[in-house]
């Protein structure tokens, strides 16, 4: 695998319909971190896209990077949705990405805070994602909210309000900071994206990491109506993507706090997970060969799951460049997390 680059943060942010409204803005809240991010990445979904050298207000915030040494690359994407986009930056070789959206304005500390809370210790496992308030005008009064994956029809988002302290929490949504090449998106979603990043932060716990809020890290959320990921959409859209998310919900209880384990794949790869697996506390198994490795069935696993090729080891593999044998590459995918 390929050196990731330790302690060093790549800022995505996947664009639509938003050149002359709120994304300037969003660029011009990175400019302005106390902390720099190391590259910033711009995936441009737009249909059809402008060449933004053209726009004066673009030249100014380039000058801008330039003088303040950010590294950056405006990339024009393949129109999938924003989850395939937030996917490629997820494999791009940095230890974290901040992830934003284009209608979002970080105040300058952000960055710097939710890069430090990357260290909080916590409950001795690694921080996963770290994400604060996402505030949208008008504030609500503050609420009690959990940020429990099993209380998220019946709460506000914690990160809707003011956050008083650290707390551990099972998903975020919007804008956060998180470990990179751990957890894949779900690609299976449509181009809308409807769920994406409490699927994303979700599993990232699921793998054993901890989820975090933070206090006195505010990013607004501009919440613009035109543009954006529903740009578009249709209500078959948001049901196909719910149904999506229902059906892992609907095994929440199975799989909270265990680690996901898919082996769609032949009896070989069966017989060389079976030295990997004493190492796995809390799992749940899926498997093709339940005579070698006790699981349950792959016709489940793609109920519940859905998209199950972020579970394929030999894909996994070759995203991540492995040059090593296939028993290692289990330990990295399943254990490794989970110490």
């Amino acid at each position: 695998m390929d050196a990731i680059k330790k302690n060093k943060v790549l800022c995505s942010i996947s664009t639509r319909g938003r050149y002359e409204t709120t994304l300037p803005l969003a660029i011009l809240s990175i400019v302005m971190q106390t902390k720099l991010p190391d590259k910033l990445v711009i995936f441009d979904d737009n249909d059809p896209p402008k060449d933004v050298r053209e726009l004066q207000i673009y030249q100014y915030i380039f000058q801008m990077l330039e003088i303040k040494g950010v590294p950056f690359e405006w990339l024009f994407a393949e129109k999938k949705g924003q989850h395939f986009n937030h996917q490629k930056a997820n494999l791009m070789g940095y230890e974290f990405v901040w992830r934003m959206d284009d209608d979002t304005y970080a105040e300058p500390n952000v960055l710097e805070n939710l890069f430090k809370a990357t260290k909080y210790s916590g409950t001795g496992k690694p921080i996963g994602a770290v994400g604060g308030s996402i505030l949208t005008p008008p504030i609500p009064s503050r609420f009690v909210s959990t940020g429990k994956i099993e209380d998220i029809d019946k709460e506000n988002n914690i990160q809707w309000g003011p956050i008083d302290k650290v707390r551990s929490i099972d998903h975020l949504h919007c804008s956060f900071l998180y470990r990179a090449g751990i957890h894949d998106y779900n690609l299976s979603l449509t181009r809308i994206a409807h769920r994406e990043e409490t699927l994303f932060t979700y599993g990232l716990k699921q793998k054993g990491y901890q989820i975090i809020v933070v206090p006195d890290t505010i990013t607004w959320h501009l919440k613009n109506q035109v543009g954006g990921i529903r740009d578009g959409a249709k209500q078959e859209m948001f049901e196909h993507d719910e149904a999506i998310f229902r059906a892992i919900m609907s095994g929440a209880s199975d799989f909270k706090d265990n680690t996901i384990i898919v082996l769609d794949n032949g009896m070989g790869d069966h017989l060389v997970f079976k030295h990997v697996l004493p190492e796995i506390k809390n799992s749940v198994i899926f498997s093709c060969f339940p005579d070698i490795v006790p699981g349950r069935s792959i016709a489940e696993a793609k109920m519940l799951l859905g998209d199950i090729s972020p579970y394929n080891i030999y894909q996994w593999m070759d995203k991540h460049n492995w040059k090593t044998s296939l028993e290692s590459a289990f330990r990295e995918l399943y254990v490794k997390g989970n110490k």
